[in-house]
């Protein structure tokens, strides 16, 4: 998981010198947290949290085919977690649940129309 974001996080930032990212493994729980320059915390979190909540679900994908849980925070310079989504620790406990819409099947209509469309005689386009 480490190496994953080692490479994500450095290459969205503008001081890459200054990431540090530092994993935890307790319990089938993987924690990660996410330190970079005061200005580049915006850019890992993104607008609208887009940004990290992409991580995330990258990372969770990963965790899920390692049979772990994976919890990512982003820290700011105090070293306090940067609230980017409405997950909490509680939200961990429970199971994922991946489902895909059902979109029926549809045929394609055919057309029975035989008549060609013709622009309108008559209609002067030219402007003076």
């Amino acid at each position: 998981m480490k190496q994953l974001l080692e490479y994500i996080i450095p290459n969205i930032v503008n001081h890459p010198e200054e990431v540090k990212i530092e994993e935890t493994n307790q319990d089938g729980l993987v924690n990660v947290t996410i330190q970079t320059h005061p200005e580049d915390v915006g850019r890992v979190i993104g607008k609208s949290g887009k940004v990290i909540k992409s991580i995330r679900q990258i990372a969770r994908i990963i965790a899920i085919k390692q049979g772990v849980r994976v919890n990512i925070d982003v820290l700011d310079s105090g070293d306090k977690p940067v609230n980017t989504s409405e997950e909490t620790a509680s939200d961990l406990n429970q199971e994922d649940e991946f489902t895909t819409p059902d979109i029926p099947e549809t045929q394609p209509e055919e057309t029975t129309s035989t008549q060609e469309s013709t622009p309108e005689e008559g209609i002067d386009l030219q402007t003076e």
